[in-house]
């Protein structure tokens, strides 16, 4: 992961992720995918998402304006 990119996002399926992914896009954020399978079952795991510091919060208001994120998050 490159240094000073945030997780802001994280889903159990892949297509949650590119669903954010193409919305923050969309916007104008900068953002990026990791898939991180679980080691003894590489279908299970999670699919982060990150953006570099600077754009959090401004990735986290539209993940919540898009109804991706609750409230608390």
């Amino acid at each position: 992961m490159n240094e000073g990119w945030v997780l802001i996002f994280s889903a159990p399926a892949e297509y949650q992720a590119r669903i954010a992914d193409d919305i923050l896009k969309q916007n104008g954020i900068e953002s990026l995918i990791v898939n991180r399978p679980d080691s003894m079952f590489p279908t299970i795991g999670e699919v982060e998402l990150y953006t570099p510091a600077e754009n959090a919060e401004r990735a986290l208001e539209v993940l919540r304006a898009n109804n991706l994120l609750d409230e608390e998050e």
